[in-house]
């Protein structure tokens, strides 16, 4: 499986969810569900859609013979599309985001999900209980992470004083696009995460993208649930 993300500013939701409905068949959602169990029905129109979302605090699940998306409103009041494919080839998950471009997401990224548990979940013992976070992934106070298709804007790279020439040295391909998005490619298939040895030294070099080993150590030192809370809040 490959996991994709995209966190868009809430008025692009309505071109967020146009540029879904414009996907290739196969890709391109047909069914709209309450919840992953719910058999669904079909999506109609793009703005009885939209006003779905809208109605529904905890999002919608879309979905097509080949994905699922799980479209909602985030934390940070953002706007959040999360898509799963089975089986998928990298050429098509490539498309997949530089078709989702058009919308001008924050950020955006697809890997798999051992890399994203990989670079932004900590595991951590409070008794017997074994706690497991999401960290880093808050774009207000970073870049969440390099992974194996990168969608950076270039207005993230800058807020975060990150330099796009140093990751373009690193990448194994760069496409530029309009309206200031990059993406970028660090590896030829995306199970080769674990030996992207030159990715992890640049992401440690880069204060603005987040890094999950210099969270870690202090995650880890907590000395209960309370200390816990507080530390992952930190580097939410």
């Amino acid at each position: 499986m490959i996991k994709a993300e995209l966190e868009f500013q809430i008025p692009a939701r309505s071109d967020a969810v146009e540029r879904l409905l414009s996907l290739p068949q196969g890709l391109r959602p047909t069914h709209q569900h309450l919840g992953e169990d719910d058999v669904g029905t079909a999506i109609g129109k793009k703005d009885a859609l939209i006003r779905s979302l809208e109605s529904n605090e905890a999002g919608l699940y879309l979905s097509s013979s080949n994905s699922i998306y799980d479209v909602r409103k985030s934390r940070n009041s953002t706007f959040i599309c999360n898509g799963y494919f089975e089986r998928p080839s990298p050429p098509a998950i490539k498309n997949f985001l530089l078709h989702m471009a058009g919308a001008n997401p924050i950020f955006g990224f697809a890997c798999t999900p051992e890399e994203k548990e990989a670079k932004n979940r900590v595991t951590t013992k409070q008794g017997v209980n074994t706690i497991e976070s999401w960290v880093g992934r808050d774009t207000r106070k970073y870049i969440p992470g390099l992974y194996w298709l990168t969608l950076l804007s270039t207005a993230l790279a800058e807020k975060h004083n990150v330099s796009l020439p140093a990751i373009e040295g690193v990448a194994l391909e760069h496409i530029e696009l309009e309206d200031g998005q990059h993406l970028f490619r660090f590896y030829e298939e995306p199970e080769k995460w674990r030996c992207a040895t030159e990715v992890a030294k640049l992401c440690s070099s880069l204060p603005g993208v987040f890094n999950i080993e210099k969270a870690r150590p202090q995650i880890e030192s907590a000395k209960n649930f309370l200390d816990l809370n507080a530390m992952v809040k930190n580097w939410k």
